[in-house]
């Protein structure tokens, strides 16, 4: 028991040092690679390619010659090294590069592919030591005297618990009083603290062992198992799923919540801190429950109800802001919202895994490589979940049903998972699972297909109605991104459209009403008077297209170009009439990019006479 409290003490403060330096490198790698949801999910990729990697290494190697504790001190202070001197390098490596960014400027999809190969080879190093860390510990031979499911499931939990640490310490305090590059000293301190905890616990062992042997590799290529993929599939899939659920969980609360990064942080830890408490009551209750992967079936249903019940019972009308949902930044409120929905689902999420991976141990005998493999599966279900929802399930379906599509997934899980005898209604078990698969059919049949219009509402009732009840604006068009929810708002005047208002999620982004007409088109009109000349014009930010009209409206410009990071903008671009309203895109001198404005300015090599661009709220997270 000692020896788990111990190595639980390690992960968790590689847990922490581990999510801090994840959210500086994404952070970081969006100011070298761009911030665009495009951009943000090939750098998403390369991180999980590199845990993957490690994750492989583990599942197909043993440790030679080394010790696992001396091994693993020496892959904390390579996450420590390289960590760092990726935190300290990328903002040099965006000016070395530009100019072959200018270059290939032409060439998008050849620019694409760079950002991505030179994405992953920048975390290659680290993330691949992140991804062997887990897998080589349980190797430890003091270790090995513990059951295997209960010591997975306690270190995995600790070591998620300190990701949670991480994520609300890096954005709530590090970050504001160090900075960047003093958030990543002390994360590398973490990690050589983790480091020099192993060594000392492996030199208090007594052991023989030299540090680093002479002429030895510490692992060896070495597969000698047949491969249990039912249970790796249903570790992919619980991984794909999850990771799904986090991002619509995240852009359904977006409708709630406003978009800046301490409610972020706050969100990310309540997921974290399901995740590690799950794991950690597998590990406590694994040897009373000495089946508990015969269970996986039953909570994998479990889940699937869960994921529906929090959200049909999501207590959106309970926290109420006095003056409208952007004003919900209190970290109690979004607390009480995101453990709501995303908890429950969670806490199953994190008993489930060490649950399989106990189950894949089973078949493959050796603890780093049941662990290494396991864990490489539901990495690249991990990997897959995000770039799912975001590209295909919220833009086509929207969140409600991606939803029903999720805990659907988890009922197909269970189905693939359970065995023949599972079902036997001579057993309880086979009684507990068809009630529970029962249950779910039920749910989905009875279920209100019409909430998500509450949830929409709720974001644009402020600017619907006054605060006497007086209707001063209705919902003629929504369209759920690949980014952001998008609420078009119009209001009429004796029968006719008066003014329009766009909301982003939670967000009036722009308006075409006399106020915002006047400030807005001030943007084309002030550069022009002081450059009555110009020819080629840079806007950065469409808005509701007020400043792009009033540019347009210049004969002798030559050229507009207009960057926003949102395609759905520019789509929404023909809904807006009027006798005032006009839109520009269909001017031929309009050409639009979708990107974010400072990779752009970054890496165009066009010259504008002037850049000018519509104003943005500090708290959206979007950079321009």
């Amino acid at each position: 028991m000692t020896r788990i409290v111990i190595l639980s003490g390690i992960l968790f403060l590689s847990g922490i040092s581990s999510l801090i330096f994840e959210t500086l490198w994404l952070r970081l790698s969006g100011l070298t690679f761009g911030n665009s949801v495009w951009s943000a999910a090939l750098i998403l990729s390369s991180f999980m390619a590199g845990l993957a990697l490690g994750n492989a290494i583990a599942a197909s190697s043993k440790v030679r010659q080394w010790r696992p504790l001396h091994f693993y001190a020496a892959l904390e202070l390579a996450v420590a090294l390289f960590g760092c001197t990726i935190v300290f390098g990328l903002p040099l490596l965006g000016e070395w590069i530009r100019p072959v960014f200018q270059t290939l400027w032409h060439y998008q999809p050849i620019l694409t592919g760079l950002r991505l190969v030179l994405s992953f080879l920048i975390l290659l190093l680290p993330t691949t030591a992140m991804g062997l860390t887990l897998p080589v510990l349980v190797e430890d031979p003091i270790l090995r005297r513990t059951d295997f499911g209960r010591a997975i499931g306690l270190l995995y939990g600790f070591n998620t618990l300190g990701a949670v640490a991480g994520a609300l310490l890096g954005e709530a305090w590090l970050v504001k009083a160090f900075g960047l590059w003093g958030t990543a000293l002390a994360a590398g301190l973490g990690s050589c603290i983790a480091a020099a905890i192993a060594l000392l616990t492996a030199i208090s062992d007594g052991s023989t062992v030299p540090l680093i042997p002479k002429g030895a590799l510490p692992l060896r290529l070495e597969i000698r198992y047949q491969p249990p993929w039912r249970l790796l599939f249903v570790s992919l899939g619980t991984g794909a799923i999850l990771l799904c659920l986090e991002v619509v969980w995240f852009r359904f609360l977006r409708l709630y919540v406003a978009s800046f990064p301490t409610a972020f942080s706050v969100m990310l830890a309540v997921v974290l801190a399901g995740i590690g408490l799950g794991s950690i009551v597998s590990g406590t209750i694994h040897r009373g429950v000495a089946r508990l992967s015969k269970l996986l079936p039953v909570l994998l249903l479990l889940a699937g109800i869960t994921t529906l019940l929090s959200y049909l019972f999501f207590p959106g009308a309970a926290v109420r802001p006095s003056a409208g949902p952007f004003n919900l930044d209190s970290w109690r409120e979004i607390g009480l919202l995101s453990f709501a929905l995303m908890f429950p689902v969670s806490l199953l999420s994190g008993i489930l895994f060490p649950a399989i991976v106990a189950r894949v141990q089973i078949s493959v005998g050796d603890r780093m490589n049941s662990t290494g493999l396991t864990t490489l599966f539901n990495t690249i279900g991990a990997a897959t979940g995000p770039l799912l929802a975001s590209f295909v399930l919220l833009p086509t379906i929207g969140f409600q049903w991606s939803l029903i599509l999720c805990a659907a997934g988890y009922a197909l899980l269970a189905l693939l998972v359970s065995e023949r005898s599972s079902w036997s209604f001579r057993r309880p078990l086979g009684w507990i699972i068809a009630g529970l698969g029962g249950v779910l059919i039920i749910i989905i049949a009875i279920f209100p297909y019409h909430r998500d219009q509450t949830h929409f509402s709720h974001a644009s009732l402020p600017y619907e109605v006054d605060e006497q009840g007086h209707v001063l604006a209705h919902v003629v068009k929504r369209v759920e991104g690949i980014s952001d929810t998008y609420q078009l708002l119009e209001r009429d005047l004796f029968g006719e459209p008066y003014y329009y208002r766009l909301l982003t999620n939670a967000f009036s982004m722009s308006a075409t009403n006399p106020h915002s007409q006047r400030y807005m088109r001030l943007f084309a009109y002030l550069p022009l008077a002081f450059l009555p000349d110009s020819q080629d014009v840079l806007l950065i930010c469409y808005g509701c297209g007020v400043t792009a009209d009033a540019f347009a409206r210049e004969a002798h410009l030559k050229r507009l170009d207009i960057v926003d990071i949102s395609r759905e903008v520019f789509h929404l671009a023909g809904f807006y009439s009027g006798p005032y309203q006009s839109n520009p895109l269909h001017d031929p001198r309009v050409t639009t990019f979708i990107q974010d404005g400072r990779f752009f300015l970054q890496a165009s090599p066009r010259q504008y006479d002037i850049i000018s661009g519509e104003r943005r709220h500090r708290h959206l997270l979007a950079p321009y």
